[in-house]
């Protein structure tokens, strides 16, 4: 049962596709107060096709995202194809004279990772949070009863407050550290201390 549960929450569910282009320069062009600015394009098609720039640190290097339909049409695209969009971008934005080319780059391709298969999940048409209270659910051996969980899953898409995010993972591993951690070591508040007893 538990296992048709998960395979029924993961076929709800659904991986957004999401590239992300980073972009690396020998100097900074754009005002470095400014750690995010977008582009709205002018077709729907590619509304998600490099939308928002950002800088994450003091160091030269942008990161671009892809995402949506734009996404979907450009996973075949070679990288300098990308990178040479984004530099378009980036020019009609900042000027051509003022901005370089990149010394390096990378785009991100998640989709094609066997590992990861897309970028993070979203609630799609005819799923509800339970999905992800499924997906989160451990699971013991199906031949000893009453035997403990053995299989534990944590990641954004196992949290149903914060999915699709970096601390909704990072929370769900805590959590799952949590629920392994009792199952060694008891819980902490289910049983009074000695110490607490006197």
């Amino acid at each position: 049962k538990q296992w048709y549960q998960r395979r029924v929450a993961i076929t709800a569910g659904s991986l957004h596709m999401t590239f992300q282009v980073v972009l690396c320069f020998n100097k900074v062009f754009w005002d470095p107060s400014i750690h995010l600015f977008g582009h709205v394009s002018n077709s729907t098609i590619s509304r998600g096709e490099l939308f928002l720039f950002w800088s994450i640190s003091k160091a030269p290097v942008l990161i671009a995202l892809i995402a949506g339909e734009a996404a979907t049409v450009i996973e075949t695209v070679p990288d300098e194809a990308i990178v040479g969009r984004a530099m378009t971008i980036l020019r009609a934005i900042f000027g051509f004279q003022t901005v370089p080319q990149p010394n390096k780059h990378r785009v991100t391709r998640w989709r094609g990772d066997p590992w990861a298969l897309g970028s993070y999940s979203y609630v799609a048409a005819g799923s509800s949070g339970n999905d992800y209270d499924d997906l989160a659910r451990p699971v013991a051996p199906h031949n000893a009863s009453g035997a403990h969980p053995r299989l534990f899953f944590a990641g954004e898409h196992t949290i149903r407050n914060y999915p699709a995010t970096v601390h909704g993972a990072l929370l769900s591993g805590l959590r799952e550290a949590g629920r392994i951690s009792d199952q060694f070591l008891g819980p902490p508040y289910s049983k009074e201390t000695p110490a607490a007893a006197q």
